[in-house]
């Protein structure tokens, strides 16, 4: 009988021990939506961490509640991030190599004079950089928060609001609705985004910068934009 608990002891241990070993050696981050962009920085910080002695591990979850969760670390980080998270979630730290640029981009109604003063926008709660954006124009009309850019094109078809704020890289996939009508699609702004990690992971941030700078020297960033045809 004791044998037999000693045993099983013993088997508790290694399947512990195993855990943490693989806890130890890979980092967790949301599953991204599926663009060219996001492709491409898996791929890229796949080689960096495996650079290093790591595996990346992508896992589906909620996407607007993947910052809060990175910031209480329940998630290793996030993959791509622009600098506008960093004033709210303070745990979270950069890795300052740019991994690529997006253009913010708005959308409106056709109007007869395109400088028109639009006075309410619609913006994604989990993206803060469009509420940088606004901040930084001092923008005094109302501010509509939502969920999904399906969202924000709903409300400006039902004309809700006279714009909406879109990334990019998050349209590249979509196809407008034909009941938008006749609509103007302008850049704003363009940002850089970087790789994010929990303040517990500090110690792995500099050998990541190497990495990443490395990686980039000898070409191999150059391959990866050239295969996802990104454009900056």
């Amino acid at each position: 009988m004791l044998k037999r608990f000693n045993g099983l002891l013993v088997l508790l241990c290694l399947v512990f021990s195993n855990m943490s070993f693989a806890h130890s050696y890979s980092y967790t981050f949301n599953r991204p939506q599926n663009t060219q962009q996001a492709n491409y920085t898996i791929e890229l910080l796949q080689l960096a961490y495996a650079d290093i002695g790591f595996k990346l591990n992508i896992v589906d979850f909620n996407r607007q509640n993947a910052l809060f969760a990175a910031d209480n670390g329940m998630l290793d980080g996030q993959l791509a991030r622009d600098i506008s998270i960093e004033s709210a979630y303070k745990n979270l730290i950069r890795v300052n190599y740019p991994l690529f640029k997006f253009n913010l981009e708005l959308y409106k109604h056709c109007e007869p004079s395109s400088t028109k003063t639009i006075d309410s926008i619609a913006i994604i709660a989990s993206y803060p950089v469009q509420q940088r954006y606004l901040d930084s124009i001092d923008f005094q009309g109302k501010v509509i928060e939502v969920k999904s850019d399906n969202t924000q094109l709903n409300l400006l078809i039902q004309k809700k609001v006279q714009g909406a704020l879109l990334i990019d890289f998050a349209m590249a996939n979509k196809t407008i609705p034909p009941s938008l009508g006749c609509y103007e699609k302008q850049v704003v702004a363009t940002y850089p985004l970087y790789h994010y990690l929990h303040n517990s992971h500090a110690d792995i941030v500099p050998q990541l910068e190497a990495t990443l700078d490395k990686l980039h020297n000898n070409g191999t960033v150059a391959k990866l934009r050239s295969k996802y045809n990104l454009q900056f």
